[in-house]
């Protein structure tokens, strides 16, 4: 059974060299399906902390996944 978490939103942005750009909104268990790069953020799946600018690593998203 997937876990109902696994729906939630998240934004995934790319550092480079002109700052930080958008990759896509998608849940959770999209972003985890991408290729693993270090560079990569995503907002916390929280809505109120990633209104706040709060960003995760993939580890704490994978974390967060699994404990919810």
């Amino acid at each position: 059974m997937e876990s109902e978490r696994a729906n939630c939103i998240v934004e995934v942005s790319v550092d480079g060299a002109e700052g930080r750009r958008a990759v896509g909104i998608m849940n959770m268990r999209q972003a985890l399906e991408l290729p693993e790069m270090p560079r990569l953020f995503y907002t916390h799946p929280d809505p109120a902390k990633a209104a706040a600018g709060v960003l995760v690593s993939r580890q704490e998203l994978a974390g967060y996944m699994a404990r919810h």
